[in-house]
Order: C-alpha cells, then sequence, then structure tokens
C-alpha cells in the first residue's frame, strides 16, 4: 500500500472510527470464543446466530492450492459463521459480556486491566470467526461458474487463502496480552492488504463483461439474467463488510479513546453531520467534473442521533448525492439554473426505522433500467473511465472517496444496499422518467438486528 493511501486511511480513521471504550462491567467470567458477543439468553436471537456452510458434504479441490492447505480452507469451511448485530459489538466493546469468557475458559485475569480483557476477549473470538468466513469466502469463490476464470478473481481468492492460512497457524487460544498485540499486528496487516479487494472485484467483473460481450450478440439483456452471478457478487461483498467491521472494530478498539464512540460505532451519530460532508464531497465531485453543482436542502430530524458506524452512512450518502448531482446536471445541462435537490430526515419514537430520502429532478432512470441498477455487471460510465479505473494499480485501490470519478464501475449503488442490509436496514429508487429519481435508505434504530451472512 503507497505512502499517500495509507496516510489517508488513518486520517480516515482517526478523524471518524477510532473509539472510545467504555468499560461499564468489570466482571470478568465467559465462553468459547464463538459466543462472547452474545447477549443474555432472553434476547439471543435477535443478537446472534449461527450460518450452516454450503459445501458442507463435499471435500473441494482448489487450482493451485497444496493437498495441506486444502484441508485447513475444508475443515473452517465446515464450522457455521456466527452473526453477530451492531449492539453486541457495542456492548462487548463495554466489557459487557467479559463475564461469558474468563470464567469457562479458567483464564487469570488478575494481571490484566479492564481494557486488556476486553482486547483479549474479541481477538479469541476473531481467532476462530475470521478463518471459517474466509474459508468460506474462498469456497465460493472457487465455485462460481465463469466469473472464477477472471485473472482479478483468482488474485482474490489467492489473497484470501493467504489470510486463513496466516490465521489458522497462530495461536489457537490467546490468553495473555502478548498475543493479544501479536494477534492485531496479523489482522492489521490482513486489513491493509485487503483494503483494495473491492477494486479488485469490480476489476473482475469488468474483465466478465468483456469476455461475455465477445461471447454473446447482445451482452446486456445477458447480464441482466445473470441471476447466479449476481447473487454471488452480492453474497461475497455483504460477507466482505461483516469481516471488515469486524476486524475494524478490534482494531479501533485498541487505539485511544474517543467520546461517544465504541470501536467503529458512534452512539450518537447524526444523519444531518454526516450528509452535511457528504454533501461538500459530492459537491467537489461535480464541481470538478461539470464546473459547478446543484444545490442541496436538508429538512426533517436535524437533531437526530442514534448508534450507527458513520463511515457505512457516509458511503451511502455519497454514493446517492453523487448520482443525484450527476443526472441533475447532464439532464438540465452544464450552464441552467439547476434544481435543488432534497433531502428529508425522518424518525419517531416509534418508528423502527431512521429513513433518508434524497429527491432529484435529474431525469429520472428508464424503468427497462431499474433492475440493472442493482446489478454489478451494469454501468454508465464512459468505457474510457472503467478503463482508467480497472487500469489503477492494486496497492493504490482504496473503497471509496472524492478522488474517484462521479461514475465508475458499476458497483457503487448495489454496495451502498449491502452497506444498508447489514445492520438490517434497506435501499430502495423509486424513479419517474422525464422528471427525476427519489432514493430511500432505511437504517434500523435499535441496532438489534444480526449480520444476515450468507451461508
Amino acid at each position: 500500500m503507497s505512502a499517500i493511501v495509507l496516510r489517508h486511511l488513518r486520517r480516515q480513521m482517526r478523524r471518524e472510527l477510532f473509539p472510545r471504550m467504555a468499560i461499564r462491567s468489570m466482571s470478568v467470567l465467559s465462553p468459547h470464543p464463538s459466543t462472547i458477543l452474545a447477549p443474555p439468553a432472553a434476547a439471543h436471537e435477535r443478537y446472534i446466530s449461527y450460518t450452516a456452510p454450503r459445501f458442507s458434504s463435499q471435500f473441494m479441490e482448489y487450482d493451485g492450492v497444496s493437498e495441506s492447505v486444502s484441508k485447513i480452507i475444508n475443515e473452517h469451511a465446515l464450522q457455521p459463521q456466527t452473526s453477530v448485530s451492531l449492539q453486541a459489538l457495542m456492548r462487548t466493546g463495554r466489557g459487557e459480556f467479559l463475564h461469558k469468557h474468563f470464567d469457562e475458559e479458567k483464564i487469570d485475569i488478575s494481571p490484566h486491566t479492564a481494557t486488556e480483557l476486553v482486547l483479549i476477549q474479541v481477538a479469541s473470538f476473531l481467532r476462530r470467526e475470521l478463518p471459517i468466513r474466509l474459508a468460506h469466502r474462498v469456497q465460493d469463490l472457487e465455485g462460481v461458474p465463469l466469473v472464477k476464470e477472471m485473472s482479478s478473481v483468482k488474485q482474490v481468492k489467492e489473497l484470501y487463502i493467504k489470510s486463513l492460512v496466516e490465521l489458522a497457524e497462530f495461536d489457537e487460544n490467546i490468553t495473555t496480552a502478548e498475543q493479544e498485540q501479536a494477534f492485531s499486528k496479523l489482522v492489521e496487516n490482513i486489513y491493509e492488504r485487503h483494503s483494495g479487494v473491492l477494486v479488485q472485484m469490480a476489476r473482475g467483473a469488468y474483465e466478465y463483461r468483456n469476455r461475455i460481450a465477445r461471447d454473446q450478440t447482445n451482452p446486456r439483456d445477458t447480464f441482466a439474467k445473470m441471476e447466479e452471478t449476481h447473487a454471488f457478487l452480492d453474497r461475497f461483498y455483504l460477507c466482505r463488510i461483516g469481516i471488515r467491521v469486524l476486524i475494524g472494530q478490534y482494531l479501533a478498539l485498541r487505539q485511544p479513546p474517543v467520546d461517544n464512540y465504541v470501536g467503529v460505532i458512534c452512539s450518537v451519530t447524526s444523519p444531518y453531520e454526516i450528509v452535511k460532508r457528504a454533501i461538500d464531497d459530492a459537491a467537489f465531485m461535480c464541481t470538478r467534473k461539470y464546473g459547478d453543482a446543484p444545490e442541496v436542502i436538508m429538512s426533517g430530524r436535524l437533531d437526530l442521533t442514534f448508534p450507527y458506524v458513520p463511515t457505512h452512512l457516509h458511503y451511502i450518502m455519497l454514493e446517492l448525492l453523487k448520482n443525484s448531482m450527476r443526472a441533475t446536471v447532464e439532464w438540465h445541462g452544464v450552464d441552467a439554473d439547476f434544481p435543488p435537490i432534497k433531502v428529508i430526515i425522518a424518525d419517531g419514537n416509534d418508528n423502527e426505522d431512521v429513513v433518508i430520502k434524497v429527491s432529484d429532478e435529474g431525469g429520472g432512470i428508464p424503468r427497462s433500467n431499474m433492475k440493472k441498477i442493482w446489478s454489478y455487471l451494469f454501468t454508465t460510465a464512459d468505457p474510457s473511465i472503467q478503463e482508467g479505473m480497472v487500469g489503477v494499480q492494486s496497492n493504490e485501490a482504496v473503497d471509496h472517496g472524492i478522488h474517484s470519478p462521479l461514475a465508475g464501475l458499476g458497483y457503487g449503488l448495489p454496495i451502498s444496499r449491502s452497506y444498508c442490509r447489514y445492520f438490517g436496514g434497506d435501499l430502495s429508487i423509486m424513479s419517474m422518467e422525464g422528471f427525476g429519481t427519489d432514493c430511500f435508505v432505511y437504517l434500523a434504530r435499535l441496532g438489534n438486528t444480526r449480520e444476515p451472512i450468507p451461508v
């Protein structure tokens, strides 16, 4: 990873991620790492679940992989993944489940501070959980037809296998602060090494599009029907979000405290502040491209705060706002007086969701394209921009940022929907061709929805 990208990531993490770890419970007793994130039994089903492996009855072989490594992958893929919730992540970070770990494991807690105990507990969970999740994704990457033959996808699979083996070779039981520190360095390297996977997989989809275009007379219609490929990419990206949340939460807990944060989760996330920053970023990108940008007017519950991951919400809102700005400018022309884009934040004490609506008058989307906007294989970007993005070196490719073009490889909307769905929300779009588009972002207020981990 280049020094510029590393500085950017560290700056972003300092600004938004690294949190305050408030230890509310000094009790120290606990279970197997697989259940350390579970809350009390009465609320168990809302917070944590397990998913059965997709390939539970077969021993898979992997191209270019030794028999011993194949065995490691298959053994971990036979184990169920553990699904957690935002509430469980917060309560674990506060130390509320310490009693579930150290008593059962019979670990001497006397030499450790409360912070060290939380870190040991979370590291123990990740030591078990991450290899399982990586193994499931390796099997999925090996099993998806045609896509697995793309060179970029093969590189991602190799990356996942390397990380899986490194984790599997680490001490199985983490009981000391020294072990936890060594483990943190390992997962930090994995976190940085995987930072370009989003763009790398988009590059694979680009290669796949070109491959299909050579083999089919009407490739766009073919893409829309490729449900298996779309389902695979949905599974992959959703699981990638989960892996990065778990690692990011752990690494953030190791940083100096930040008010109102537990790991990467802000207990008083303000949609108004997040949207305001996304407006600035989207306007910068639009002005860079067209020389001007539409005004954005916000209304509704501007005082609202709730627990959420600010970087997730920023990604979602930046994607929607830059799409709206681009559509508005191109529909009305760069010399026109643009109608404003409207953002409404809605919430009530009895609402199950915080809802954010983004409305534009950018000409709308043809009904025939509505399904395609959720496809990773569809983009309206200029082919030269796509070629430029896939040409970015892996060590320069990060998840997202203001330096990317307004329209790129076509994964912005489906990834945004995955971010929404990760903690129990959703993203929907209604369009009136010839007028404009309304986007609705649904975010679960209580944070007690478990991850929808695909099997």
